[in-house]
């Protein structure tokens, strides 16, 4: 009982010597003309000679350290074309061999087998041709000259969106770093498509529907591309309609894309019922999205 009262005593005596230890707080809601005028001295901030006490005054708000440089950031205004490389480097001379280069893939991959632009520009127009170009381009020989067009008309869609961006932006992206981004981007672009349908031909049971589209979708670039290939050549050096010759262009693809996109629905069609919510889906994230972002960063590129 003894041993009892001793340790409670004993802890009782450390509270005290704890509570009286403690630094002495001011409560904003005590009035000051009541408590004793040293506790009152030890409690206030200091302050100014001149100030009077107000403990509902609304302080400024400062940011902690460790977040101060993250917002900070966050008030800058996020610029994406600001990562890629600026400058005014090419000259109209290296433009120009690098469109007649062009030329020379656009002929050599021609030259392979001569009546390939004439089955990609029926296969363009009709589905009976379109039957009948696939089933001649069966195997790596029958491809071949397909493929090499469609390189052609990659490497000139590469050359037109630079030369986009040049037209809106003639000292900021006329430079080969952003010239180099613009070929890389269309081979990433339109060779992604491809990988996404393969996958999607690996998940659902839809190969010949993906076999076609895909072929549909090279025959349609081949034939682009071959537009492509003198309307850079008018963008480029055309300088009184240059403005003009940007938006025929553009408006050119979009007629392309649209009249493909018309094929590519009597393809699908018979998924239409029983699939409807996936073919959004497609339709929203492969096909709209990619073009949305497109027209952004050109909006961007024009400021």
């Amino acid at each position: 009982m003894l041993v009892r009262r001793f340790i409670a005593l004993f802890f009782f005596g450390g509270v005290c010597l704890g509570l009286s230890a403690q630094e002495i707080r001011l409560n904003p809601f005590d009035l000051l003309g009541r408590l004793p005028k040293g506790v009152a001295a030890a409690a206030l901030p200091a302050l100014p000679a001149d100030s009077v006490y107000n403990p509902f005054n609304v302080v400024s708000h400062r940011t902690p350290g460790a977040s101060r440089g993250i917002s900070a950031s966050m008030e800058s205004t996020f610029r994406p074309l600001e990562i890629l490389p600026h400058g005014d480097a090419i000259s109209t001379t290296f433009l120009f061999w690098l469109l007649v280069a062009l030329v020379a893939f656009l002929s050599f991959s021609v030259a392979t087998k001569r009546n390939v632009v004439v089955k990609a520009w029926r296969g363009f127009l009709n589905e009976s041709s379109l039957t009948l170009a696939q089933r001649e381009a069966a195997g790596p020989m029958g491809s071949a000259p397909y493929f090499l067009l469609y390189v052609s008309f990659l490497l000139n869609a590469g050359a037109f969106i630079f030369l986009i961006a040049r037209f809106f932006s003639p000292k900021m992206f006329n430079n080969f770093g952003f010239l180099a981004i613009c070929m890389l981007s269309s081979f990433g672009l339109f060779l992604s498509k491809h990988v996404l349908l393969r996958l999607v031909n690996w998940l659902f049971p839809v190969d010949a529907e993906v076999r076609r589209y895909n072929f549909l979708i090279i025959i349609f670039n081949c034939v682009l591309g071959l537009f492509l290939v003198p309307f850079n050549f008018l963008v480029a050096f055309a300088q009184a309609y240059q403005g003009f010759l940007v938006f025929w262009t553009l408006g050119l693809a979009a007629v392309f894309y649209a009249y493909r996109s018309l094929r590519a629905t009597a393809i699908g069609q018979k998924f239409f019922s029983g699939h409807l919510f996936h073919f959004l889906l497609y339709l929203c994230t492969i096909e709209i999205a990619p073009v949305i972002i497109l027209i952004k960063l050109a909006m961007l590129a024009s400021k």
